[in-house]
């Protein structure tokens, strides 16, 4: 509820603002200015964080009355020469340039750039999103294509994509389609699966293009963060398929299950989880993202509170828990982890894991004295637990109905100024000792197979 000073600091949020930082500074603790500039911040605090704040994204508007710019001679602004219409860069025109005269030009620039007599803008596209599943466009730099970069390894297809791409509306979905829907998007990863390769005889693609530009095989693509993060909620069976509304702390528990896509991303303090996993300078233009492998990144899926949730809710699956024999119990947790069944081998590395963890709960589960004998160590001296624990709980907060009657997490922002940090409302994960199937589960999150898609 608003006092009537809050409504008039709402309503005045600009002139307030504009008013208070051209004051003497004032001192003493009568002073109301500072009071009413934090009871401002916490409006800004709301906005950005309540569930009935209206969406909102920075735009650009043209001016009422738009001016062309004036040459400034050697660089002086004082000194100015002839009038620069405005119009398309001269370099890139064909023929007499026409100066724009519709409002600032913004949009007519937009239109020469965006059209079909330009064909680069189209292959610029499809060499990103070409790109973005095959790991490499047709042109490894794609950031600069023209006359200095490298050709194109399928120029004619680049071309051929390029050309349905504008005479279809310029439409970014019908070009996922067709690619996804390509032979090519569908070829194995695994070279031996070329009968060319097995033959070995003297045509060998692996000899010929072991870089596989050709694409003759399909690549090894590694999952970002927010793919990871998504197919790990959807695990636990809580994926918020809401669309639109507030932004959410993706990384921090109490765990939002919104869709990464509406992760909120501090660009000043980026968070340590998303640059453990390659997450772009969010200060930068990153046409494509570094993919790394660190030990962070496993330590990440073993102490993560997020992975111990998963883990106990596939193996509170029905077909898990009702399953008729281990091996079952085992086929049940590989089709609903990698959609497939595991090979004979796999199944007796999983009982092996099985066996082993079943005697480290057994013996975490000792009283002290006997846990002491098996072990080895003095009594009276403390064991380290040999299961999975996460951080302490958080204090239980509350939860609002989306419009799809899903629950969504409300966040709230914490701190003040430069130490402000969105974190969620609600309820951690519960800190118990972890059961032998709930361990293999994580232990299958920390295999290649889930992170890669093949």
């Amino acid at each position: 509820v608003f006092d009537n000073e809050d409504m008039i600091s709402l309503f005045s949020t600009r002139k307030f603002c504009a008013d208070w930082q051209n004051r003497p500074i004032y001192g003493g603790i009568g002073n109301r200015a500072p009071v009413a500039y934090f009871r401002h911040t916490r409006i800004n605090e709301l906005r950005l964080s309540h569930p009935g704040a209206p969406g909102e994204a920075m735009v650009v508007q043209d001016s009422e009355a738009p001016k062309d710019s004036y040459v400034f001679k050697r660089g002086d602004k004082n000194n100015k020469g002839d009038i620069a219409p405005r119009q398309f860069l001269d370099i890139l025109s064909k023929g007499e340039r026409r100066p724009y005269v519709d409002g600032s030009g913004r949009y007519e620039f937009a239109q020469s750039i965006a059209t079909k007599d330009n064909p680069m803008t189209a292959r610029v596209a499809v060499n990103r999103t070409w790109m973005k599943h095959f790991i490499e466009g047709f042109v490894l730099t794609a950031d600069d294509l023209g006359n200095m970069s490298e050709k194109p390894s399928h120029p004619e297809l680049l071309d051929y994509l390029a050309t349905d791409f504008v005479e279809n509306g310029w439409t970014m979905k019908r070009l996922h389609r067709m690619i996804v829907m390509s032979n090519v998007y569908r070829l194995d990863s695994d070279p031996t699966a070329n009968p060319l390769v097995v033959k070995k005889g003297a045509v060998d693609p692996l000899k010929i293009d072991a870089g596989n530009r050709l694409l003759w095989r399909g690549n090894l693509r590694r999952l970002d963060f927010e793919s990871i993060r998504d197919s790990m909620i959807l695990l636990t069976g809580k994926l918020n398929p809401l669309v639109g509304g507030q932004p959410a702390n993706i990384t921090d528990e109490p765990f939002s299950y919104r869709r990464s896509l509406y992760g909120y991303v501090d660009r000043s303090r980026l968070s340590d989880t998303l640059s453990q996993f390659d997450y772009g300078d969010p200060d930068q233009a990153n046409s494509k993202r570094n993919s790394t492998i660190v030990p962070q990144q496993a330590l990440y899926f073993m102490n993560n509170a997020l992975s111990v949730e998963v883990a106990r809710a596939v193996s509170a699956r029905k077909d898990v828990v009702n399953a008729m024999s281990e091996d079952q119990r085992i086929v049940a947790m590989f089709r609903c982890m990698f959609q497939r069944r595991p090979s004979t081998s796999e199944i007796r590395v999983a009982q092996e894991f099985l066996t082993k963890a079943k005697m480290t709960v057994a013996t975490a589960n000792l009283r002290p004295s006997t846990k002491a004998a098996a072990s080895g160590t003095k009594p009276g001296a403390k064991a380290a637990a040999p299961v999975a624990r996460a951080a302490a709980p958080a204090a239980k907060g509350m939860t609002v109905k989306a419009p799809d009657g899903e629950e969504s997490m409300m966040t709230a922002v914490t701190g003040g100024g430069a130490e402000s940090v969105m974190q969620n409302v609600g309820e951690a994960i519960a800190r118990t000792p972890m059961t032998p199937t709930e361990l293999l589960v994580q232990a299958l999150l920390l295999s290649n197979e889930f992170v890669y898609v093949n």
